[in-house]
């Protein structure tokens, strides 16, 4: 059996896109452009590259509901299984939304 990595990436997106996921109850996939990206102390950085990328991130529900495309993000996200999951329960001032201008 192949060991996951602990990993975490503080990134700031822009949204384009929002679904319910199809697979994580409770969840979104977002389309996201991905603005900037940084290492979060402690854990490996496996999201970095995505920085100029559109990426499919899963993010819950209750965090994202009724944001609208151009919305910017700034959350920390994971890498599992091939999919890029933001934090579940995010820490105080890990997570934050700023509406279109």
């Amino acid at each position: 059996m192949v060991q996951a990595i602990e990993n975490r990436t503080a990134l700031t997106v822009r949204l384009v896109t929002a679904a319910p996921h199809p697979r994580l109850n409770g969840w979104d996939l977002l389309g996201v452009d991905v603005l900037d990206a940084r290492p979060v102390p402690g854990y490996a950085d496996l999201l970095t590259r995505q920085v100029g990328h559109r990426l499919g991130l899963a993010v819950p529900s209750d965090l994202v509901r009724g944001l609208t495309p151009g919305t910017v993000i700034r959350l920390r996200a994971r890498l599992a299984g091939g999919e890029a999951l933001a934090e579940r329960r995010p820490a105080p001032g890990t997570f934050a939304i700023e509406p279109p201008a």
